[in-house]
């Protein structure tokens, strides 16, 4: 009997050894990370930081503000027009400007619906709603990137831009 019951502890200590050889293991590969960790945090949060404030200086001053510009410049040429022919005029050089615009340099699709026509432009009675759906914005600073998604309402009337915002559908 004693014979039987000296078998079975071998058999619990294998089931030992492999918990220690595992847990040895895992401290190894710790222990690894901890020394190939360069601890350079400060570079990937200026990375970042750069990142973020390009885009938002991109989104808020150079986007935001081209489409206000170009919004009131089609007004201007367009509003001398009675109402059916300030909407085709205004969509035709509002188009026209975001032809050219497209080559800005910027990675955004914004310019490419314009030109293609790809937005709405609606009249309530008072004042004129523009919306460009499904919006994209990219920017890159070294190896980390940004992807904007949204839509852009521009509400306006024939003398100035009421308000301009984006909003996610």
């Amino acid at each position: 009997m004693l014979l039987i019951g000296a078998k079975m502890n071998r058999k619990g200590h294998l089931g030992t050894l492999l918990l220690v050889f595992g847990a040895l293991i895992l401290v190894g590969y710790a222990l690894f990370v901890m020394i190939g960790f360069n601890g350079n945090i400060n570079e990937k949060e200026n990375e970042l930081k750069e990142l973020s404030d390009k885009s938002s200086f991109t989104h808020e001053q150079i986007l935001l503000e081209s489409v206000k510009e170009m919004v009131l410049e089609s007004v201007e040429v367009s509003k001398d027009n009675n109402a059916d022919e300030f909407e085709k005029s205004f969509n035709d050089f509002f188009m026209e400007l975001a032809l050219q615009e497209r080559a800005s340099g910027l990675n955004t699709n914004i310019y490419a619906k314009i030109s293609m026509g790809d937005y709405s432009l609606d009249f309530d009675g008072s004042k004129y709603e523009l919306v460009v759906s499904d919006v994209f914005e990219n920017y890159a600073s070294g190896l980390n990137e940004a992807r904007f998604l949204y839509s852009l309402r521009v509400l306006f009337d024939r003398e100035r831009v009421i308000s301009i915002e984006t909003f996610n559908l």
